[in-house]
């Protein structure tokens, strides 16, 4: 009698433990499920930080959009077609939203994507975007070539712009930098503390 009582103590004192040390993890889970992730973005349109993790606000943050229709599954960017992923500085997944048209301000077409963020302290606009692009552990490999005018960026997470074919002549990584096309390459531009940045294939 003694002894099973003391087996049932044993039990219960184990599942104690396993539920108090996974409940951060249900938490989580349970919280990503709701809205309340998703009334954690900004929604303040005209902020560049527009559809970010507020916690982000005027911190430095780099998004890709990858068009839907031009990833392939031996593509990194096939990781990050299912909506937007949220990507903190240590390179883990914050959330994934996956009403994603429209978010950052600069996508009308639906595309999908990811969002690193929370930076600080960076100036030069490609060093930031590798070493932001490298928490990733090789999702987001950026290959250039250097050229005259600086880095040009050809291929993000295996997306190739120069490989791309359609109903246009040509197609390349357009750079925005806080809700404006650039007008300088990566390799000049600099960054701001709240700067967000952005690239998207664009066509000609």
């Amino acid at each position: 009698m003694l002894e099973n009582f003391g087996r049932r103590h044993v039990i219960s004192a184990v599942i104690l433990v396993v539920v108090i040390v996974s409940f951060p993890q249900i938490n989580k889970l349970w919280l990503e499920s709701t809205e309340e992730v998703r009334s954690s973005l900004i929604t303040t349109e005209n902020n560049t930080h527009y559809g970010l993790p507020s916690e982000w606000e005027n911190k430095q943050v780099i998004c890709i959009h990858f068009p839907v229709d031009d990833v392939t599954s031996n593509m990194t960017a096939s990781n990050f077609t299912e909506g937007r992923t949220y990507l903190d500085v240590s390179g883990s997944e914050i959330l994934i939203d996956e009403n994603s048209e429209g978010m950052v301000n600069y996508s009308e077409d639906r595309t999908t994507g990811v969002c690193v963020g929370g930076f600080e302290n960076y100036t030069a606009g490609f060093n930031f975007m590798l070493e932001a692009t490298n928490v990733t552990n090789g999702d987001l490999e950026v290959g250039y070539d250097d050229g005259d005018w600086g880095p040009y960026v050809h291929t993000i997470a295996g997306l190739n712009a120069n490989e791309l074919t359609g109903n246009f002549t040509g197609a390349y990584w357009a750079l925005y930098h806080n809700g404006a096309m650039s007008d300088v390459g990566i390799g000049d531009l600099v960054m701001l503390e709240n700067s967000v940045i952005v690239w998207k294939i664009a066509t000609w």
